[in-house]
């Protein structure tokens, strides 16, 4: 447990050190990140990266939902009542009576 308190983002300088002396591990993470940190090609490679990870989780959630969107018209065509709809897909009711 006290360990993880060192991933904290608002951990004071004296829990650091006191975990750092407790885990050399930790020890070895924080001169890691330290290092990271002030290597500006290491940044500038860590914000394309989180970057690049941000559009792909968007890219999955929208053809998800376009997904969602092609199933419930599917449903609404086969007059299959708007709660199973609901149940099936995930959307709201409001959204499947705009896609009707």
């Amino acid at each position: 447990m006290t360990s993880l308190m060192f991933l904290e983002k608002d951990i004071s300088e004296t829990i650091l050190k006191e975990l750092m002396s407790l885990d050399t591990a930790i020890e070895k993470a924080e001169q890691k990140i330290e290092y990271l940190s002030s290597d500006e090609e290491a940044m500038r490679i860590y914000y394309e990266r989180e970057r690049s990870l941000h559009e792909r989780a968007n890219m999955i959630s929208s053809a998800e939902e376009r997904k969602a969107i092609e199933i419930a018209k599917n449903l609404i065509n086969m007059k299959i009542p708007v709660n199973q709809i609901i149940l099936a897909t995930g959307l709201t009711e409001e959204e499947i009576n705009r896609i009707k």
